[in-house]
């Protein structure tokens, strides 16, 4: 697996190496992440800012396993009050999703 060079959303040689090259353990950790990401969109999208703040924190996490580090950082910027709302995040976490689907389906 090759990361993605700073060519792409997600830096995917991150989590090869996480899971010490295990393909099988990458592939359940993406689709773990893409199981979660439209849950993680909605409470996004919902006024309750406990709730934003807890998928934010979660984001980050998960962001870092899949080497997602622009949706990491706009997640430390949202935390630390840098960013308003969660519009950037949202739009971040469905590029991050659109690529993490297309690596799944090659």
């Amino acid at each position: 697996m090759s990361s993605s060079g700073g060519a792409g959303r997600v830096d995917f040689g991150v989590l090869d190496r996480l899971a010490a090259g295990d393909q099988t353990l990458v592939r359940e950790v993406l689709e773990i992440f893409l199981s979660e990401s439209d849950r993680w969109a909605e409470r996004l999208s919902d006024d309750d800012g406990q709730s934003q703040s807890d998928v934010v924190h979660t984001l980050m996490g998960s962001g870092r396993a899949v080497g997602a580090h622009d949706l990491v950082d706009l997640c430390e910027s949202w935390e630390m009050g840098e960013i308003g709302d969660t519009g950037p995040i949202l739009d971040e976490l469905a590029r991050v999703t659109v690529e993490i689907r297309d690596w799944l389906a090659r």
